[in-house]
């Protein structure tokens, strides 16, 4: 009990130590175009929360957000598992994934917003991007099986199913899953970033873009607060149900 206390209270300390210094520094500055208070940026979130267009924003939003990490995950998933299994197909994609990831996020943004749709740029730039991460980690995953205990499998001649059901999947799924639950977070950024530049219709994005045009501080803000509080939701989601899928794999 005192631990799951402590477990509490640490992150609202961390919470109020944060809200503690942003209030100092918006008080030396004492410009509020450039940096407003936390009372008005909370005061415009409610605002925010009561208008029913911005929960529709919020919706595609997530749902972009959900499109794109979902092919990814499948992508990254059966290209490590390729690679895991037949080196020749791991010597191909290692150095295409790398390539990938090397080329700047911010190049790959502005290329694919001016030949995509607003509303589909963001799903492709986030998959595209994400993939490469997701493989990495996946593969890691699948190589830190224990080597040890796949020779005994083959020694004793246990059966495929078994094998994946009982062994394989049971080793490698909670690193997967949260590794899943990181990524999730870094998606989001990457679609929110994509949304603004694209200026995606109905998307928390296209709504920051507004608010820096109109130099309308405040807003922005409070939807980087928004966009905060749905990655910390989104990822402690992912890893609760990380933890259920793991207790009955």
């Amino acid at each position: 009990m005192k631990q799951m206390i402590l477990n509490l209270l640490y992150p609202l300390f961390v919470l109020l130590l944060v809200l503690l210094i942003w209030q100092i520094a918006a008080w030396s500055i004492d410009v509020d175009l450039i940096l407003p208070t936390p009372l008005a940026a909370f005061q415009n979130l409610k605002e925010y929360l009561e208008d029913s267009k911005f929960w529709i924003s919020v919706g595609w939003t997530l749902l972009r957000c959900l499109e794109s990490f979902f092919f990814a995950f499948i992508v990254a998933l059966a290209c490590s598992l390729l690679a895991y299994l037949n080196k020749t197909c791991e010597k191909l994609f290692n150095p295409f994934m790398a390539f990938i990831r090397a080329i700047p996020t911010m190049a790959i943004i502005l290329i694919l917003v001016i030949s995509i749709s607003p509303s589909q740029a963001p799903v492709i730039i986030a998959f595209i991007v994400i993939c490469p991460t997701l493989y990495q980690t996946f593969l890691e995953s699948f190589k830190s099986i224990d080597t040890t205990l796949i020779e005994m499998i083959h020694l004793y001649q246990v059966p495929k199913k078994k094998q994946i059901f009982k062994f394989y999947i049971p080793s490698i799924l909670p690193m997967i899953l949260n590794n899943s639950a990181t990524g999730f977070s870094l998606n989001m950024k990457l679609v929110i970033a994509a949304e603004a530049l694209a200026l995606t219709r109905n998307s928390i994005g296209n709504l920051m873009q507004s608010s820096k045009v109109s130099l309308e501080v405040e807003n922005l803000f409070a939807l980087t607060i928004i966009a905060v509080l749905l990655g910390i939701i989104c990822e402690l989601a992912i890893k609760f149900l990380a933890k259920r899928v793991c207790k009955y794999a």
